[in-house]
């Protein structure tokens, strides 16, 4: 089941995962985070540390029905657009979209194929690169090839930041995840030094993105930089 938040004014729809920690001001799962019209669905059940491991095809997974039912709500309550709050659902964009007669963006990483066109490499910042497979990619638009050009990062399991949101647990330190996520972000510039740009694949990254652009150099993009969602949460 998917538990609605409805406004009167057609907007933005944003699929949450049932998550517990606190989201910072700027955590693309707050609907602050966008603008005034967004309409929030929360797929019951579809804990983040679920839904960032699995690697099932959308028609193969329990989690389904429910993704359904939200973009049905989302679109009969007005959504022009839809997003995610997690980043790891491009591995259903193909899917999602083939449900919905408005925009599905899902995750950041669909920015990536635009940005491959204008740059030799792109840097992505991610809450866990093991996890992410050829089939992500797929979803994202990316060729083989396109893959081969992206410098990866994710942060360290054992990080305070990946143990708050992984673990859905009620605490999260601000300065904490800061430091290591500052420090993931650099030791993906040391290695690839003429990076131009960096990602955030996780929705929960936006919050430190001032201070990773502070510290790298570097244009700093996330899900919040796609001018469809943009446009159906801000007019």
């Amino acid at each position: 089941m998917t538990s609605l938040t409805a406004l009167p004014h057609p907007g933005l729809g944003l699929i949450k995962l049932d998550t517990l920690f606190p989201r910072l001001p700027g955590d693309l799962g707050l609907a602050s985070s966008w603008g005034p019209h967004v309409l929030e669905a929360v797929v019951q059940g579809a804990l983040p540390q679920l839904i960032v491991k699995q690697q099932l095809a959308f028609a193969h997974s329990a989690f389904a029905p429910l993704f359904a039912e939200a973009i049905q709500t989302l679109v009969q309550s007005g959504a022009t657009a839809i997003t995610t709050s997690c980043g790891f659902l491009v591995l259903w964009q193909q899917a999602l979209q083939a449900l919905s007669p408005v925009p599905v963006i899902t995750s950041s990483l669909c920015l990536l194929p635009e940005l491959l066109q204008k740059e030799s490499s792109v840097g992505v910042l991610s809450i866990d690169a093991h996890s992410l497979t050829p089939m992500h990619w797929a979803g994202a638009g990316l060729d083989a090839d396109q893959v081969r050009r992206l410098m990866v990062k994710g942060m360290p399991p054992d990080s305070h930041f990946c143990q708050s949101i992984l673990g859905n647990q009620a605490h999260l330190d601000a300065a904490q995840a800061q430091q290591e996520v500052v420090a993931a972000a650099m030791s993906l510039v040391q290695a690839s030094p003429l990076l131009k740009t960096l990602v955030l694949e996780c929705t929960n990254l936006p919050p430190y993105q001032s201070a990773i652009e502070m510290a790298t150099g570097l244009k700093v993009l996330s899900l919040r930089d796609n001018p469809v969602l943009d446009k159906a949460a801000n007019e």
